[in-house]
């Protein structure tokens, strides 16, 4: 083996040798780039880390009229109780979020499967935060109700998504 080496070196012109070098270093540091590059977008693009990035960066819960959590997404963490009250003379509600810890900038909480919008997010006691949902609309609200009979269905449940900004 050492003497088809030494024939080979013989043959070789040194300027072909450090191209030859040059070409190995450039193709292994490729191929590296390649593979790191490959490594840690398969792991970015795993659900399981996608899953908790998201509950860290975004922290989301469902949760229903009842007070009940549907669905935790990482605002667990966050929220203690969420009491959720109807309020009929505005057609909407009023939602209680007592949080765990302080929060710095209001929760946003939306509605889902109805149409109410946020009019107040204001700060109570120590950690909670009191946020008040009612329809968009430019009719008064008294009008709506002198309007007709139509009520209100507290009856029925309606599902709100609450996000935490930190």
């Amino acid at each position: 083996m050492t003497e088809k080496l030494k024939a080979l070196l013989k043959r070789t012109e040194p300027w072909q040798a450090i191209v030859a070098i040059i070409l190995g270093i450039v193709g292994a540091m490729y191929g590296a780039m390649a593979w790191v590059r490959t490594s840690a977008q398969n792991v970015v693009l795993e659900e399981k880390f996608l899953g908790t990035f998201a509950a860290r960066i975004r922290p989301v819960c469902i949760f229903d009229s009842r007070g009940t959590m549907l669905a935790d997404l990482g605002a667990g963490e966050y929220v203690q109780d969420i009491q959720v009250t109807p309020v009929p003379k505005i057609y909407g509600f009023e939602v209680v979020i007592n949080a765990k810890r302080h929060l710095a900038y209001a929760p946003l909480v939306s509605a889902m499967n109805v149409d109410l919008f946020t009019l107040t997010s204001t700060r109570e006691r120590l950690n909670d935060w009191k946020v008040l949902l009612a329809p968009q609309t430019t009719i008064n609200a008294t009008y709506i109700a002198a309007a007709g009979p139509t009520e209100m269905d507290t009856n029925s449940v309606y599902q709100f998504k609450l996000e935490i900004l930190h």
